[in-house]
């Protein structure tokens, strides 16, 4: 098997064991001349990590190596950078995935400009992909919150650990994190992905856009289950279920 998976790069070695790649980007964030949104590229750098990490956690495979694109000077953009990442594999309990990176020494830059892939390993039966069921319900995890939003709501964004607890649930199908596209868009990949059909609660839905870095998780729930977290600062509710294509 070697495919791509919504954002995901997916190829099995043998019959058991393979592995699952993301990326993301981030450009004109930092403290360059020319950078639109101005913050410490630390941030920068954490909130691009988390994107990649958790579309590669969120299907079951487990983070082994990082690769840093920094289209930039060592000193101090890609110190920083290098601090954000650290910071945020040490958030995820990931301390001990390899990094490996590469900078911008012959030209100056006047924008931050930062590359971050995410390489995983993933066991064949762990794989969470194409597990909807008909009849599921579809949970929002989080609220969606793109560039200073994010800053401001920090204390609202749900973590690792929360991503960690949701896995846990033996009732959990699916989890898909959102980002730039929105939540109509993936909650449509999720149930695509199952060859299904997402039908949505309009009084509780509503889609605003781009979800930012990951900030809003979707979760498909078997029928008549319930989605719980221990976290109650972070929101959730039922927006949603799923139904077979050509069902009316």
């Amino acid at each position: 098997m070697k495919e791509n998976i919504r954002d995901l790069s997916v190829t099995f070695f043998t019959d058991e064991i393979g592995i699952v790649v993301a990326c993301d980007s981030s450009a004109a964030i930092g403290l360059k001349e020319a950078d639109q949104l101005r913050i410490d590229p630390e941030i920068t750098a954490a909130f691009c990590l988390r994107v990649a990490l958790l579309e590669v956690l969120a299907v079951g495979g487990q983070p082994i190596m990082l690769i840093d694109a920094i289209g930039g000077e060592m000193e101090p953009t890609g110190q920083k950078v290098l601090k954000g990442i650290l910071a945020e594999l040490a958030k995820a309990d990931l301390e001990n995935v390899l990094i490996n990176g590469s900078t911008e020494e012959n030209m100056h830059t006047e924008m931050t400009a930062l590359g971050v892939t995410v390489i995983g390993s993933i066991q064949k039966n762990e794989l969470r992909y194409g597990k909807v069921l008909s009849g599921s319900l579809l949970y929002q995890v989080g609220e969606p919150y793109v560039g200073v939003d994010v800053l401001k709501h920090d204390n609202r964004l749900f973590s690792y650990q929360d991503l960690y607890a949701i896995q846990k649930q033996a009732h959990v199908l699916e989890i898909l994190p959102v980002g730039s596209k929105g939540i109509s868009y993936e909650a449509t990949q999720l149930a695509q992905s199952s060859c299904l059909k997402v039908v949505f609660d309009q009084a509780q839905f509503m889609d605003t856009g781009s979800a930012g870095p990951a900030t809003v998780l979707l979760v498909a729930v078997e029928e008549n289950q319930m989605l719980q977290l221990s976290n109650q600062a972070i929101p959730i509710k039922k927006i949603g279920y799923f139904m077979e294509e050509n069902s009316r």
